[in-house]
């Protein structure tokens, strides 16, 4: 029947993040993610200083009870007001953004102003932030408030840093009241969200880290915060990551990981990334000769496994010049770009790893940004005091609006809960979605995650450049390349047998089943909670459709159906077409010529073992036949459950083959934990729960839902580490972390729903 149930699936911890940026992982606050004991490491490396270099020795120490977060890190001391004056100093590092650096004004004084700058949502989020800021406290600077300005900026500062100071003994201080406005305006401010593009984010947290290292101690605070990082990957449960981090900073980054991985037992490791792939003609070509090759001669950076193109992909890459790059590196005698790899004494990894941003999309445009973006580029006036005195207006009476919205809608629901208390919450969807403002005939459009617009830029975006990619990979290497190669493509020749390189695509949110068939040996990761955040999935086309979808988001709460076959076409197709001839027929010849399904299984397991290795060629030789063949019969037995029809046999065995032919989706990445408001166990449980609504409907009986539960997550870890060990080396022994327990039910039927229930315990609340 269409109606199944998996009883409370208690997963374990999964153990791998593919996919994550050094700089996104801590949250802005979560008080419940601390440290649950002492840490401490003894870091060394050079730094280097007008030719020579200068040796660092350093103790770091996270002690027990620290938050985790970007407000722990900037509260200082661990004492009860350390997350307050975190938040506090999180918010006077934006405002010294928009004095010191404020992306609208740089806008402003472009001679460009179609070209999106980059922060600037983040620079109106500030000043929206301001306004509100202003009229609480009564501040007259407000009626004269510029956005392009610093006078807002630091009059709100000054007037901050005055309600921080100790109060009288025993009283309350002043700017108490104020920690729920900030610690809102922090999260738009610091993370990506519906109004936030995730690149304003690393722009403004890129910001503060530098005002950070600049304080006193800033640099014991600087390598607290690559520990915190890493105490936060462990205690999620993660063992193996692959950060991406700029090599300006990744050879201090090396240095903590190596000692963080010798004490912890973790394999976490870096890859070099850069952002020029979106640049003119030879930026990137210059970038990775100049600046990432010299990080694979040396030695001492073992940690630094691969190579990062990522960037806001609103433009085609040129990724023709990484393929160019890499094909005359594998020609260089030596080959200092993979010395270190393969075969080498205590090789970094079994290959070097080209991680590609590809298929994602971003929405900001000359005509998708900020509002006041948008009127700079499109008023024929540069906007003046009339243009922000209105601004100002209609953010303060959207807030009322909004109040108004709150108290009309206090009920809440399990998966749609209302709306925190904080005086503002809603405001930016009631600014940019419900209303609109319109100022000298011009009506201010706004970045957002769920509108037509930014969808349509999203898809237009990830769609060209999978496609410039896969031109690039069919293109052959230039004249300057042996003969031989000169015959092959890139791909045939970058992934030929012996190749010390591998790669993957982070995202592949589009067109991933064709790349996936025309290019067997790249890889995916797969982190569709950060795709949800930044638009690129594409399923909401409304701030209501967004919240009553939280059960895809945060897997706690509600799931329409059709959004999960949407999804699942995308990133995992499992429809019968995708199998070959050959495949379908043999498929085919099994369930006719068996008289059980048991003797299917039985006399039939050398034919069908020698499909999977085959669907799953690349890993296979880390992989345990017997326990992918024992996968493979629990899912089809559950699917096909007492039914003795040869066509029903036939449809579970090509499905559950589908399952593991579509391996190379369930290698799973975060995008950043902090910065994209998401987790990698809360990626394993939505990869298991695609899986199992793609394997229904099976046996309802306990034992064979049960059986589908336990099979595929397993299934999906024992992929992962195949994958790992086939690519990087051995497996950590690191086994901290707990895993999350769930409870999935659902209606396979178009227009129907399937509920997430995730177990409440004190220390694993739902978001």
């Amino acid at each position: 029947m269409a109606y199944f149930s998996l009883p409370p699936l208690t997963l374990p911890c999964y153990r791998f993040d593919y996919h994550s940026h050094f700089g996104g992982i801590l949250p802005v606050d979560n008080p419940k993610a601390v440290a649950t004991a002492p840490l401490e490491l003894k870091v060394a490396y050079q730094i280097p200083d007008e030719g020579s270099t200068i040796n660092v020795d350093a103790t770091v120490n996270v002690v027990k009870g620290q938050q985790l977060t970007l407000a722990g890190l900037f509260g200082g001391q661990l004492d009860e007001q350390q997350p307050e004056r975190g938040a506090l100093s999180l918010f006077l590092k934006a405002l010294m953004l928009m004095e010191e650096d404020n992306p609208l004004a740089k806008l402003a004084g472009s001679p460009n102003h179609s070209r999106y700058e980059r922060g600037e949502c983040i620079a109106e989020d500030i000043f929206i932030a301001c306004v509100c800021l202003a009229d609480q406290l009564k501040l007259p600077v407000l009626r004269d408030a510029v956005a392009t300005n610093p006078v807002l900026y630091s009059t709100v500062r000054n007037a901050l840093k005055q309600l921080a100071l100790a109060p009288p003994i025993g009283e309350k201080r002043p700017i108490e009241d104020l920690m729920p406005l900030l610690r809102y305006f922090n999260d738009k401010i610091y993370s990506a969200s519906k109004y936030t593009p995730f690149d304003d984010a690393y722009r403004m947290r890129s910001f503060a880290m530098k005002k950070l290292r600049a304080e006193d101690g800033g640099n014991e605070r600087y390598l607290q915060w690559m520990a915190m990082s890493l105490l936060y990957l462990e205690q999620e449960g993660i063992a193996h990551a692959q950060l991406a981090m700029g090599e300006d900073e990744i050879r201090v980054a090396n240095a903590v990981l190596g000692v963080y991985n010798t004490n912890r037992n973790t394999r976490y490791k870096l890859l070099a990334h850069t952002a020029t792939v979106y640049a003119g003609d030879q930026a990137l070509a210059g970038e990775l000769n100049n600046k990432i090759l010299p990080l694979f001669e040396d030695a001492s950076l073992t940690e630094v496994i691969g190579i990062d193109l990522l960037g806001s992909e609103n433009k085609v890459g040129n990724y023709g010049e990484l393929f160019s790059f890499l094909a005359a590196q594998m020609n260089a005698q030596p080959a200092a770009l993979t010395k270190f790899f393969g075969s080498a004494e205590q090789p970094r990894a079994l290959q070097l790893v080209s991680h590609i941003h590809c298929g994602e999309g971003m929405g900001v445009s000359s005509d998708n940004r900020s509002a006041i973006g948008y009127a700079i580029a499109y008023s024929r006036f540069a906007p003046g005091s009339k243009f922000y005195r209105a601004y100002a207006d209609y953010v303060l009476a959207c807030r009322t609006a909004a109040k108004g919205r709150r108290d009309e809608n206090a009920r809440g629901t399990v998966g749609t809960p209302e709306y925190k208390d904080n005086g503002v919450s809603g405001l930016f969807d009631e600014m940019f979605r419900n209303d609109s403002l319109t100022i000298d005939g011009l009506t201010l459009r706004r970045y957002d995650g769920n509108s037509v617009r930014t969808q349509e830029l999203v898809a237009y975006a990830g769609k060209r450049n999978m496609m410039a990619l896969c031109e690039a990979l069919d293109g052959s290497p230039p004249p300057t390349q042996p003969p031989a190669a000169q015959t092959q493509s890139y791909y045939q020749l970058l992934t030929a047998s012996g190749s010390l390189l591998g790669f993957r695509l982070g995202h592949a949110y589009y067109y991933r089943s064709f790349v996936a068939a025309r290019y067997p040996l790249i890889a995916f990761d797969t982190n569709l909670g950060s795709n949800s955040i930044t638009g690129a999935s594409g399923l909401f086309a409304s701030v209501e459709g967004y919240r009553l979808n939280r059960g895809f988001r945060h897997l706690d709460g509600y799931v329409d159906t059709d959004l999960l076959t949407t999804v699942s076409d995308k990133v995992m197709f499992m429809g019968l077409q995708a199998l070959s001839v050959d495949q379908v027929d043999s498929l085919m010849t099994l369930a006719r010529g068996s008289k059980t399904l048991t003797e299917l299984l039985q006399q039939g397991q050398k034919t069908l073992s020698g499909l999977l290795s085959a669907a799953i060629a690349p890993i296979a030789p880390n992989m345990n036949p017997d326990a992918s063949y024992a996968s493979f019969s629990a899912l089809v037995t559950a699917m096909v459950g007492a039914n003795t029809s040869p066509s029903v046999w036939f449809a579970a065995l090509a499905r559950v083959l589908n399952v593991f032919i579509n391996w190379r989706s369930y290698l799973l990445g975060s995008d950043a934990q902090g910065v994209e408001h998401t987790n990698v166990q809360d990626e394993f449980l939505r990869c298991v729960l695609l899986l199992a609504y793609n394997v229904a409907p099976f046996d309802t009986s306990a034992d064979g839902a049960a059986a589908v539960g336990k099979s595929l997550q397993e299934l999906v870890s024992t992929i992962s580490a195949a994958y790992w060990q086939t690519t990087v080396g051995p497996l950590a022994t690191n086994t901290s972390g707990r895993g999350n327990t769930a409870t999935i039910a659902g209606y396979k039927a178009p227009a129907s729903v399937v509920t997430v229930a995730r177990a409440v315990t004190p220390d694993s609340a739902p978001a």
